[in-house]
């Protein structure tokens, strides 16, 4: 299942900066796409899995949590992972 992150401009760049450079998530990050209908976002899509990895990143990325918590929550999803028990 896709998640569609929306962040504004200045999350997206925090979070991008906050990513290691061998991280798989910038491949994520750089498949992002813009909009500026209404003030300018970065929409991200990604699964479940890559939106909780994405969450590890965002520690100091205050614009980014929410974001990643609502799009987990509209699509039924508990915010952390399942544990396998």
């Amino acid at each position: 299942m896709n998640l569609e992150i929306v962040l504004d401009d200045k999350s997206f760049h925090s979070l991008k900066q906050s990513m290691p450079k061998g991280s798989r998530s910038n491949l994520t990050m750089e498949k992002a796409f813009h909009l500026k209908r209404f003030g300018s976002n970065a929409v991200i899509i990604c699964d479940a899995a890559e939106a909780r990895t994405l969450l590890l990143y965002a520690g100091h990325c205050p614009g980014v949590t929410a974001p990643i918590h609502r799009a987990l929550r509209e699509a039924g999803l508990p915010l952390d992972p399942p544990t396998g028990e």
